[in-house]
């Protein structure tokens, strides 16, 4: 076991110890590699730990020897990196990088921005590490590596500024082992995904679900957005002072309901969404049920006015634009023959999409984490015969009918499986799509 050793932690005879125990020829440690070190102790107190600096020793517990050391120190807010040293025979057992990445932690501690290094060959490997790590040399003065801002390491690091402990770094390894035969089986495959108004809460929440479907795009994966906007929608009408009502989940919709639905969805949420998409590089484009008529609807009840059950989808368009590597974000809007424009339950639009593209998995995001049963626990699998008793008993009310119907729409159709997933919640379609455990409600 490599143990790093804090000179300023531990008393100096201990450190001469070491040294005079364990450095010596019969381990094939040069004379002058001693002297180096004898030399460093022999300033330390003077030119380290007096002026906040540290010198670090790297010591292999098993074989009883001191196997590489460290020494910088601070001068005017600058880190001057002045000894580096590891023992030929542990150079590929990265001890250079245990070195180096706790020195790190002192200079984040101080939120040191500047750091210069010395030319000596020994400092090579040094320099190296600099450049690899998040820290860009100055042209005109090759010595000097410079960091803008503590988030370059906001990956390796802590809040705290300590580095991640092997154990966290080794799980986030296993995550990816975990992750490959998902994205093996997901390649090249349509998901329709779903997002609901009611879990675009904050900027940062939807800046968070953005940034996962960018990732399953770069992973290969071909994703057709729909969306929804109620808390949108709600806004503009209560500006409006036009009332609302619902049945059974349903938004009832007159003429001027309808007409705002329209700008909403289209010129607001849809907008926003691209342009977010865009800044991921998604190539999106937007488009509603009215573009090149590829959504067209009959009334579903006179009662609700405005609100359209699905006739026919034309998916032309949309397969075409995902042949050129698009993005389609879809506004739930339609039309009848007549030309009358209707709003459209995102939940019904997605899953109908889902099945005229033959998608892989159609992904329903809200603000909740899934279906809950009486005592509000997540039922993470359920099956469709299920779904008409859990409706009958009243588990499932409101407006997770038109959803978990529109999931079991989808797999009567064949669509492989339906997923319910908390938006508000961080990472949580990559956590369903790519990892065994899951965190929502899949229907199957």
């Amino acid at each position: 076991m490599i143990k790093i050793l804090d000179y300023s932690q531990i008393m100096q005879d201990e450190v001469e110890k070491f040294i005079v125990d364990n450095m010596n020829d019969e381990l094939n440690i040069k004379e002058a590699v001693f002297n180096i070190i004898t030399d460093d102790l022999k300033n330390i107190e003077k030119n380290y730990i007096d002026t906040g600096g540290s010198v670090l020793f790297a010591y292999d517990t098993e074989n009883k020897r001191i196997v590489g050391t460290i020494a910088i120190k601070f001068e005017n807010s600058v880190a001057v990196l002045k000894r580096f040293y590891v023992d030929k025979d542990y150079r590929r057992r990265k001890i250079g990088y245990l070195l180096y990445t706790n020195i790190e932690k002192q200079i984040v501690e101080k939120n040191i921005d500047t750091i210069y290094l010395t030319t000596g060959k020994e400092l090579k490997n040094a320099h190296k590490f600099y450049e690899r790590n998040g820290w860009e040399k100055e042209q005109l003065n090759p010595g000097i590596y410079v960091r803008h801002g503590a988030h370059l390491y906001k990956k390796k690091m802590g809040g705290n500024g300590v580095m991640k402990d092997e154990k966290d770094v080794l799980k986030q390894a296993d995550i990816l082992v975990e992750a490959i035969p998902y994205i093996q089986e997901y390649v090249g495959k349509i998901i329709v995904i779903k997002y609901g108004g009611n879990a675009m809460e904050s900027d940062e929440q939807k800046k968070n679900v953005i940034k996962q479907i960018a990732l399953l795009k770069m992973l290969g994966m071909k994703v057709v957005l729909v969306h929804g906007g109620g808390p949108d929608i709600e806004e503009e009408l209560k500006t409006k002072n036009i009332s609302t009502k619902f049945e059974n989940g349903l938004r009832v919709t007159d003429k001027d309901t309808v007409d705002v639905v329209q700008m909403v969805l289209i010129g607001k949420t849809n907008s926003e969404l691209v342009k977010l998409l865009n800044i991921q590089g998604c190539n999106a484009v937007g488009l509603s049920g009215l573009d090149s008529g590829f959504i067209k609807c009959t009334k579903v009840d006179e009662k609700i006015g405005f609100v359209g059950d699905i006739e026919e989808i034309d998916t032309k368009l949309i397969l075409k634009l995902l042949e050129e590597n698009y993005t389609p974000v879809i506004s739930p809007i339609g039309y009848d023959k007549n030309g009358n424009i209707y709003n459209i339950n995102a939940d019904t639009a997605a899953s109908e999409i889902a099945i005229e593209l033959k998608a892989k998995k159609v992904i329903f995001i809200t603000n909740i984490d899934g279906l809950l049963d009486k005592n509000k626990k997540l039922i993470s699998l359920i099956e469709k015969e299920k779904i008409r008793s859990l409706i009958d008993d009243e588990t499932i009310i409101g407006g997770m009918i038109p959803k978990i119907l529109s999931c079991k729409n989808c797999i009567d159709n064949g669509v492989e499986k339906a997923h319910i997933l908390n938006g508000t919640k961080k990472n949580t379609i990559i956590y369903e799509l790519l990892s065994d455990s899951g965190v929502g409600t899949m229907i199957v």
